[in-house]
């Protein structure tokens, strides 16, 4: 309880502070005496600081950038992690092409369609036939995605049988 009065104090020091240019006396309650500019200052920047803690701890803080541009084309993380795309592009595919009783499914979504239209639930229909279009062309966007991925992983079984090429001696037997 007392973390919450002083962060509201604080967030209204921030206030006085900002509505006055900085020249203002924050008032911490009935029973507060007016604060200098110097410790208001104080008190204002701690309050952000907690404020910013605050943020970072229920994931509103902002994005980090990167610390330098990036030195390749990720080939090897892709080729590392090309079987768990394959997975979770199966996986969803799946889900996609379940029956009734499957959430998510294209089928379930039709008869929660026809059951709303049968209901007189004009508008939920309207916005569940977006959904199943969505659906419909995350479908064909995995089957164009799986079509890269097999790609990709031919390119990868290509680099590894290269790699497996060297001789002790560090150089391709190409050469």
């Amino acid at each position: 309880m007392r973390k919450t009065k002083g962060t509201v104090v604080a967030l209204s020091t921030v206030a006085a502070l900002l509505a006055t240019g900085g020249a203002a006396a924050a008032v911490a309650g009935s029973d507060a005496s007016p604060v200098s500019a110097d410790s208001s200052q104080t008190q204002a920047q701690t309050a952000k600081d907690r404020h910013d803690k605050a943020k970072k701890r229920h994931g509103k803080a902002k994005k980090r950038l990167a610390k330098h541009a990036p030195k390749a084309d990720g080939a090897k993380a892709l080729c590392k992690h090309a079987p768990k795309i394959d997975k979770r592009i199966d996986r969803v595919q799946n889900r996609l092409d379940g029956g009734l009783r499957t959430r998510g499914s294209i089928d379930r979504l039709e008869k929660r369609i026809e059951n709303a239209k049968k209901a007189g639930h004009g508008v939920i229909a309207d916005f569940l036939n977006d959904r199943l279009d969505d659906r419909r062309e995350l479908k064909v966007r995995l089957k164009d995605r799986e079509e890269g991925l097999k790609k990709v992983r031919a390119w990868c079984a290509t680099q590894d049988d290269g790699k497996s090429e060297k001789n002790s001696s560090g150089e391709s037997s190409d050469s």
